[in-house]
């Protein structure tokens, strides 16, 4: 089951999101080129930082996956619900 937009969780995570932390998911959700590159990762025209990627990643928005043998992040489901908040 997808957790609405508008569900109870999916409101209070969105809201307790730094800025950057919102900005970082918006970005793993619109771009597809995506090379981790030293420590951070580098997402479209934007840089993350290891930490900001590891914090999304502990609040399960994102994860790491491999995609022909490159690493890749991707939302979960509970990530594109927050992104889907994101966007009203």
């Amino acid at each position: 089951m997808v957790p609405s937009p508008d569900h109870r969780a999916v409101v209070d995570t969105a809201k307790s999101l730094t800025r950057t932390q919102q900005d970082a998911l918006r970005a793993i959700a619109f771009f597809r080129r995506q090379k981790k590159v030293g420590k951070g990762w580098l997402v479209g025209d934007r840089r993350l930082s290891e930490r900001i990627v590891e914090r999304l990643e502990q609040l399960e928005l994102v994860e790491e996956s491999f995609v022909r043998g490159q690493p890749v992040l991707q939302l979960t489901i509970v990530g594109q619900a927050i992104k889907a908040r994101l966007l009203h």
